[in-house]
C-alpha cells in the first residue's frame, strides 16, 4: 500500500514535469514563428529583439530547468534537450542573420 503512494507520487512528479516541458517547446515554437514572420517582413531590429528576449527567457532557462530536473521524466528529457539546444541555435542565427542585413 505505502508503495503504490510512492509510486503514484513519483508518476505524478514525472508527468508535471514532462507536462511542463512540453508547454515551454510549445511557447518556444510560437516565439519563434514570431521571428520568423518578423524576419520575413524585413522588421530586423523587432526580429533581433524578440530572438535575443526568446534566448534570454524561455529557452536559457528551459535547458537550465532540463539540466537540473529533467532526468526525473526520463528519457523526455533527452528529446527536450535536443530541441532546446536547436531552438537556441535557431535564435541565434536569427541575431547574426539580422546582424549582418544592418551592417
Amino acid at each position: 500500500m505505502a508503495w503504490e503512494i510512492v509510486l503514484d507520487v513519483i508518476q505524478d512528479v514525472r508527468g508535471s514535469i514532462a507536462m511542463y516541458l512540453f508547454i515551454v517547446e510549445e511557447a518556444i515554437q510560437t516565439a519563434g514563428m514570431a521571428c520568423y514572420l518578423l524576419h520575413k517582413h524585413k522588421k530586423l531590429e523587432e526580429c533581433r529583439e524578440t530572438a535575443q528576449y526568446i534566448l534570454d527567457n524561455i529557452i536559457n532557462p528551459a535547458i537550465d530547468f532540463n539540466n537540473k530536473y529533467g532526468a526525473i521524466a526520463y528519457p523526455l528529457n533527452l528529446a527536450y534537450d535536443v530541441f532546446y539546444k536547436s531552438a537556441k541555435t535557431s535564435m541565434e542565427t536569427y541575431l547574426k542573420v539580422t546582424e549582418k542585413k544592418e551592417e
